[in-house]
């Protein structure tokens, strides 16, 4: 198996099954310690063990009317190619991976097809999902792994509903920990106890265990998803998109565009998350290094093409990737394309041979049409494309390209790349049959591999087609300050990682934040930086990243926010309030990218009471603790009436230790210590980093 060089992960997290030992790092390592071991310990290449073909088991228990088929040929998903790392032989031992499932998960090409006879104009109804988690074998880029799936899916199944629908998702929990699904981008106006997070919203679904999400879409439409909350294990698989229509939404189907895809791009391990997090907690690392890994490839709709030359254990090991991942468009159409990120770690841009395209929706909400060749998209981010399928004729296929943004970590990381076909089909069915490669080539004006990395709205103007000017000004100013630096263990150990206003997260995932507050009506701990607002109507939130060279994607949860401004270095409340902020018609998202060194002002509308996860989406640094909690209106809060089957699931101790770090943080070194320390440690990694010889490419 192979470890990555990635250095956007620091840590770890949960407490997870056993795992084989590795060698290396003391306890208490600085920041010069850390990087001596990642320079001198490198990717352990992943093996393959299977050349079995993809599967096609159909899916089970999800309700016809809210994942609708569709008679449009397609050839399979579309995706991935070649990447690039660097990399010294590892000769820490290895991770024994888990017995493989005797099951074979499905991939349901349906899952990124939305069909035409969608009704948008139904009246509101509910609709119900029967959803199992469980594992299931499948091999997304050749190599065979257990995955953990939704009704032996891969990724889990489409929902769709629409503005007004009541969604209610009866969960049963058959893997061996615990488990929560949180509905990435739904407010949960009035259903805090909806929201999924372990150790906030609620108490994990016990192994065997059943719960039944409740929640009614409010005056919410565009593009969701929904994945899991407990540790990192979205990265195993428990990914889906949830697309809510409406009739008042202003990109219209025939008017501005003829037919929906769903695009689903995301960084895969040949680990299982478990083992990557219980590793690098331990003073041992990840395959003796304390770095989280980057991807072993990339998944384009669950579908990626591994780097079989670079398998080194065991050295036996078979390894055939599949064929790429296609997407089949009618030609001479406008076709669009809602675009998921739900990697764990990486950045992608973007492109399309020969295709320019035009950006509509961020996140949610639908924007003034803005042009481009290649899209930035962070983790847990969404856009919207209009692909225009007039370049060439029925038949013509073209690359579509994922570079990893590799400039988000100071170039520390090699380039990795994916591809994907997209072919062009006609009315009579030409084209749908080739199976031949594209020969197309890419735009010549693509951003390098190690260019800064950027959000969409640093690089062009964003505003969205309905016009709302900033919210009045506010009556506070918060500020979260997220850093790197160096934290007291449960046990007084020193761990390295990740925390808001200097504590790191404590996940106590049977006493959750929400329960906490019902009872006592505030809250304040050492285990969980939060800010609480209990009568204001408007405020600023501030997010400084003070790490000087680690970019960050951070989400709230619960309130779509006003990006009011960005900057560099930090900046404190008195500052802000005295820009006296306010501009026409900003952005409004739910995920934002942050790059190193800088911060932004988020405004948001305080009217949704309840208690709310602010964190990073890198999934790795939110398992190490990058999650903060925001209060809104806690006297709201302890009229709550918590669903019956909620409180059942809190049997456990409270203060039992979930899938985050307790720890408390210690005077951590000063913002210029800790940045300067940082740069020597980088520049010492580049400077050594033993390169590769001879093409990755497949």
């Amino acid at each position: 198996m192979r470890i990555a060089l990635s250095l956007a992960v620091l840590l770890a997290s949960a407490p997870w099954p056993s795992v084989a030992q590795t060698t290396s790092a003391a306890p208490g390592a600085s920041l010069e310690n850390i990087f001596d071991i990642i320079r001198n310990f490198g990717r352990q290449q992943s093996s393959s063990i299977s050349t079995s073909p993809s599967p096609t088991v159909t899916s089970t228990s999800s309700d016809p009317s809210a994942v609708p088929g569709s008679t449009e040929s397609t050839t399979s998903p579309v995706q991935s190619g070649s990447s690039t790392v660097a990399a010294v032989e590892a000769t820490a031992s290895t991770i024994d991976a888990p017995p493989l499932p005797t099951n074979t998960a499905t991939r349901d090409p349906n899952t990124f097809i939305l069909s035409n006879d969608w009704d948008v104009d139904a009246e509101p109804q509910v609709r119900e999902f029967n959803f199992e988690i469980g594992t299931a074998a499948a091999n997304p880029d050749g190599y065979t792994r257990q995955v953990y799936t939704i009704n032996g899916q891969f990724p889990a199944p489409l929902i769709e509903a629409n503005t007004g629908d009541t969604i209610v998702a009866h969960v049963k929990n058959s893997l061996p920990d615990g488990q929560t699904i949180h509905w990435h981008g739904i407010t949960q106006n009035g259903s805090n106890h909806m929201d999924g997070v372990p150790g906030v919203t609620q108490c994990p679904i016990p192994p065997g265990g059943t719960f039944t999400y409740k929640f009614e879409i409010i005056e919410q439409y565009g593009t969701y998803w929904y994945h899991s909350h407990f540790g990192n294990t979205m990265a195993d698989g428990i990914v889906g998109p949830l697309i809510i229509h409406s009739k008042d939404e202003p990109l219209k189907r025939g008017q501005d565009y003829d037919e929906e895809r769903i695009l689903i791009v995301t960084d895969w391990m040949h680990d299982q998350s478990a083992d990557v997090v219980k590793a690098l907690k331990s003073p041992e690392g990840f395959r003796g290094s304390p770095a989280a890994p980057r991807g072993d490839s990339i998944l384009i709709n669950g579908i990626g093409q591994t780097n079989c030359s670079s398998i080194h254990y065991p050295k036996d090991a078979a390894c055939e990737p599949p064929a790429w991942s296609e997407m089949t468009l009618p030609a001479n159409k406008k076709v669009r394309i809602r675009i998921i990120n739900s990697a764990a770690h990486t950045l992608f841009r973007i492109s399309l041979d020969e295709h320019e395209f035009d950006v509509v929706e961020a996140d949610t909400d639908p924007i003034n049409a803005v042009t481009i060749r290649e899209l930035p998209i962070a983790p847990a981010q969404r856009y919207s494309i209009i692909v225009s399928t007039d370049v060439g004729e029925p038949g013509d296929k073209y690359w579509l390209r994922l570079h990893a943004a590799i400039g988000c970590l100071d170039g520390v990381m090699d380039p990795q790349t994916a591809q994907g076909i997209i072919r062009y089909a006609g009315e009579d069915g030409a084209g749908q049959n080739d199976t031949s490669e594209p020969t197309t080539q890419p735009w010549d004006d693509l951003a390098a591999m190690d260019a800064e990395c950027r959000d969409l709205d640093e690089l062009y103007e964003l505003h969205p087609m309905e016009v709302i000017d900033a919210y009045e000004t506010p009556s506070e100013t918060r500020v979260l300050s997220s850093q790197f630096g160096t934290f007291l263990g449960a046990k007084g150990q020193n761990i390295t990682g990740f925390a808001f206003n200097n504590v790191t997260f404590q996940n106590q995932i049977y006493n959750p934040v929400l329960s906490q507050v019902e009872k006592e009506g505030n809250f304040s701990s050492p285990y969980v930086a939060s800010i609480e607002f209990t009568t204001s109507s408007y405020a600023d939130i501030v997010i400084n990243n003070l790490d000087g060279f680690l970019s960050h994607p951070y989400h709230l949860h619960g309130n779509e926010f006003q990006l009011i401004a960005r900057g560099d270095g930090n900046v404190t409340a008195e500052e802000v309030e005295a820009m006296g902020l306010q501009i026409a018609n900003p952005l409004r998202r739910d995920t934002i990218f942050i790059p190193a060194n800088t911060y932004a002002v988020l405004r948001v509308k305080m009217d949704n009471p309840g208690v709310w996860a602010v964190h990073c989406h890198i999934g790795w640094h939110l398992a190490v603790g990058k999650l903060a909690t925001i209060i809104v209106r806690p006297d709201d809060i302890r009229n709550f009436e918590q669903p019956d089957d909620w409180k059942g699931l809190c049997t456990g101790h409270p203060d039992e230790e979930g899938p985050a770090r307790r720890s408390i943080s210690q005077p951590p070194p000063t913002t210029l210590e800790s940045r300067s320390s940082f740069s020597r440690s980088l520049k010492e990694v580049k400077n050594s980093v033993i390169r590769r010889q001879g093409p990755r490419d497949v």
